[in-house]
């Protein structure tokens, strides 16, 4: 299932992106042979005008045919990308990044329209919240809690521990009741309206500040679900949008800052494997969790094409500043080795983090 949303995701976030593009280059008067969902083999196409829209074999993304994009092409149609005032293909470039935000934007608005989970302690809106539950919020990979099978978005019903069953009314009982525990701890859980009981053996030195008491490896809160009006949600979506992009280039400001100085912790970095697991655990939440989630992931993906790296929209809006300043086109073979030089690094960078997603899957 995680998979599967994904992989749903990440189309829809990459088509939307490259729909960006297609849009910003049709207005600026580019040829555009292709739109294309998926990568080939073509499996349909229709031709509207003269670009043609196809569905393909590949379901991993989506891509957009722009006549003299490549850098290694030159071409002399006037409607040509490389052809074109710089304006133009810089706003086409940027177009795709500023589509991410756009969508960010959509899913944030929609996440609180369709209801997203919301802890009722940091909450502007305590009042307003409905269905009051204690939810696992999260599971420590590798725990006693994460081999027993508890899983973030479980709703604590009770704890049976000393031979006692106690109906859990606050998440501070759960971590008393784990602490004071003799033997296995037996957590009754509603997982899908579904009751779950889990058996678990609480473990020391969990909890870095006392490593002396006993713990499953969960955090848990007390959360409602919080549901906006249109108007409220449209509002509430644009601020979430304006503040969580303020947090990614920070954060991403940061991680290079600390990669500069080799001091990066790439601990908490997730590749396709970790977003997948993070996106199986959004939808254990609700399908509010899962928007709020591909708003995130489309914000990030807006943050980081921007960067000014070969094969990135930053990189090549980066070239097109040079060529704007120096007045003259740089050469195809310079760029297309800084291309090749980028993209490889960052196939590298992507199969790290994969691994680094796989260690962490069993450790």
């Amino acid at each position: 299932m995680s998979i599967l949303i994904f992989i749903v995701m990440l189309v829809v976030l990459i088509v939307g992106h490259e729909f960006g593009h297609l849009i910003a280059a049709k207005l600026s008067g580019m040829k555009v042979p292709e739109f294309g969902i998926g990568f080939p083999p073509k499996l349909w196409g229709k031709k509207i005008g003269d670009t043609e829209y196809t569905i393909n074999a590949l379901p991993f993304g989506g891509f957009v045919k722009i006549v003299g994009e490549d850098a290694t092409e030159s071409s002399n149609d006037p409607a040509a990308f490389s052809n074109r005032p710089k304006i133009a293909q810089a706003l086409t470039l940027f177009a795709g990044p500023f589509s991410n935000v756009i969508l960010g934007f959509v899913f944030f608005t929609l996440a609180f329209m369709s209801g997203i989970p919301t802890a009722l302690e940091s909450s502007e809106y305590a009042g307003r919240l409905t269905n009051e539950r204690i939810v696992i919020a999260e599971v420590l990979p590798g725990s006693p809690a994460d081999e027993a099978g508890i899983q973030a978005g479980d709703r604590v019903v009770s704890i049976f521990a000393n031979n006692v069953e106690t109906p859990i009314e606050k998440p501070e009982m759960i971590a008393g009741l784990i602490a004071s525990a003799t033997g296995d701890v037996q957590m009754t859980v509603l997982r899908n309206e579904v009751e779950v009981q889990i058996t678990a053996t609480p473990e020391k030195g969990l909890i870095a500040e006392e490593p002396e008491r006993q713990a499953l490896g969960i955090a848990s809160a007390l959360v409602g679900t919080l549901q906006l009006p249109f108007f409220e949600a449209v509002a509430k979506g644009f601020l979430e949008t304006i503040e969580k992009t303020q947090a990614i280039v920070v954060g991403m400001g940061q991680l290079i800052a600390s990669a500069v100085t080799l001091s990066a912790d790439v601990k908490n970095i997730a590749g396709p494997v970790g977003i997948a697991s993070l996106a199986g655990d959004a939808a254990n939440f609700g399908f509010g969790s899962i928007l709020s989630f591909a708003a995130l992931i489309s914000l990030n993906l807006a943050v980081l094409n921007l960067l000014p790296f070969p094969a990135l929209d930053g990189g090549r809006l980066a070239f097109l500043a040079v060529e704007t300043v120096i007045r003259r086109p740089i050469p195809i073979a310079i760029a297309n080795t800084l291309n090749t030089i980028g993209f490889a690094i960052l196939i590298l960078l992507m199969l790290a983090v994969t691994a680094n997603d796989i260690f962490k899957l069993f450790v």
